[in-house]
């Protein structure tokens, strides 16, 4: 219900108050400007604490109030002097005439909707109460003991890194009785995502929670910060912080022109340095991005603001299904009753991605399986990047030193190796190749497998579901073998051929001797066949 035209000139006045600190009173069914607030960040008030302050009393007659005085939750002596020492750039109105609570009533009656001499007079109010006040009898609700005009002041603990913010200080004229108290706040958001490619396929995914990568890969990340309800902050402030295990930030130089140099934007407007603050842990595990005033960058309700950053992969990464967390949160201002210097931050949850990382494991056997020394491998695998025949990139040699002539080198510790591991590679088409070849066998014909992994893309806690590694390898995700492709490559012996002086000679001596012995036996035999006759 509107009210009616002929409401006291200080109601229809205090109704068109939207203050910073303290907006203008509204009924059940209030004509007062609404904020915009975000649907999927609005504050839970039904957990809330409230005092109601009686700002002016009279008698209500529906939704007239009348015979209006000073109420007890303000003090009036110090808040009328106050109004009447406004000078300077603080002065947005006159009240060097101003007496008792009419004639106060009166000049904030020539008030615009919105002003700031409605804002600034509210915030002067709010700083001029009493300890007179009524607690809420359940949460979520104010308790008023008579009719009047209420400051209503949300008592909510939200600092210490609570994910929550303090309601807007209301104004509103009612009855006496419990008054559900209006929603006039909401709180700021944040969610991480990485992207994950594959190098033999090529193309970047689309934002996720996981990814699995290479040790040595730089990896893009972004922090996205979803504004709550701003309109009645004076100032906003964002604070983001990143934490990551086995990774460390991207050492390009903030504000470099390089595509892996860390960036902000609120919303399309990419900041200058200046206009935040980046520090960093001395081993580049951590750092924060500060905004000391996001609206004066243009953030309003609704804007998204992003951090966008490159990390490292190092070579201490975790192999299989432990991963390699990144987490991050945000603290973000949550009391829009005081958004000056020193007011409260709230904080959001954790959010987390996991890149995983894998393995390659060659063991050398013979015909027999059993494990066979003397060999070298390298391992490469398919870039996309490149064309056929030189599309393959070498992930590394094991076994065995390359000269620059092309020859290889092994040491007597790398002559007894059977079990050979290339750690830190992701999925992707491999190719293993024998670069030395144990003495008496023949080498092997290079080996082309691919890695397939499943992990979840959209999970608060990122899971490695399973590794494959095709017909020769075989993956697995748990026991000592977690995040392992393993295979077992077989060397057969050569042939023993003859040679000049072997026995591809002795057996034409052999031949020969029985020839010459069958020829003897065949003439005596003859002989004593013709003597007899």
């Amino acid at each position: 219900m509107k009210f009616s035209k002929k409401i006291l000139p200080m109601v229809l006045a205090m109704a068109m108050v939207p203050a910073m600190s303290m907006p203008a009173f509204a009924d059940d069914t209030n004509t007062t400007t609404s904020t915009v607030i975000a649907p999927t960040n609005n504050v839970d008030l039904s957990k809330h604490t409230f005092e109601a302050y009686q700002i002016f009393k009279g008698d209500l007659d529906g939704k007239k109030l009348s015979n209006i005085t000073w109420g007890e939750g303000v003090d009036s002596v110090r808040l009328l002097k106050a109004l009447k020492e406004l000078n300077g750039t603080g002065k947005f109105a006159d009240f060097s005439n101003c007496e008792v609570a009419a004639d106060v009533v009166k000049v904030v009656a020539g008030f615009q909707n919105k002003s700031e001499e409605a804002n600034k007079f509210a915030k002067l109010v709010a700083n001029y109460l009493t300890s007179t006040k009524t607690t809420g009898k359940t949460e979520g609700v104010a308790t008023l003991p008579e009719a009047g005009y209420y400051l209503i002041k949300d008592t909510t603990v939200v600092s210490g890194g609570v994910d929550d913010a303090l309601n807007l200080s209301l104004l509103k004229v009612n009855a006496a009785g419990d008054v559900t108290v209006e929603n006039k706040t909401s709180k700021t958001t944040l969610i991480k995502k990485v992207k994950d490619v594959n190098d033999s396929v090529g193309g970047l995914t689309e934002w996720q929670d996981s990814a699995d990568y290479d040790i040595g890969d730089h990896i893009p990340y972004q922090l996205t910060a979803t504004l709550g309800d701003l309109t009645n902050y004076d100032t906003y402030k964002l604070v983001f912080y990143d934490t990551m295990e086995n990774l460390t930030l991207d050492p390009v130089a903030e504000g470099d022109d390089s595509s892996h140099a860390l960036t902000v934007f609120v919303g399309e407007k990419k900041l200058d340095t200046n206009d935040y603050i980046l520090e960093k842990s001395t081993d580049s595990k951590s750092f924060t991005v500060t905004i000391n005033d996001v609206k004066i960058l243009g953030g309003v309700t609704g804007t998204k603001v992003y951090v966008n950053y490159y990390a490292i992969l190092g070579d201490d990464a975790n192999i299989g299904s432990k991963g390699n967390p990144n987490t991050s949160y945000l603290e973000y201002s949550n009391n829009p009753n005081n958004t000056g210097e020193g007011g409260s931050l709230g904080k959001t949850p954790d959010d987390k991605n996991i890149v995983f990382t894998y393995k390659v494991v060659a063991n050398k056997v013979d015909e027999k399986k059993t494990p066979l020394k003397g060999a070298a491998f390298e391992l490469l695998k398919k870039d996309s990047s490149k064309t056929a025949p030189n599309n393959y990139n070498s992930v590394g040699i094991i076994g065995a030193s390359k000269n620059a002539d092309g020859t290889y080198e092994q040491t007597d510790d790398q002559k007894d190796m059977t079990k050979f591991e290339f750690k830190g590679i992701d999925d992707g088409d491999y190719k293993i190749v024998e670069v030395v070849t144990p003495k008496g066998y023949n080498t092997m014909a290079p080996i082309e497998f691919t890695v397939t992994a499943e992990h979840d893309i959209l999970a608060d806690n990122p899971q490695l579901r399973n590794l494959l590694g095709g017909d020769i390898f075989t993956g697995s995700v748990e026991g000592e073998n977690d995040g392992a492709v393993i295979g077992q490559i077989v060397n057969k012996s050569g042939s023993l051929l003859p040679s000049t002086g072997g026995i591809g000679t002795t057996i034409f001596y052999i031949v020969g001797v029985v020839l010459v012995l069958g020829a003897g036996v065949l003439l005596v035999t003859k002989k004593r066949m013709n003597a007899d006759k």
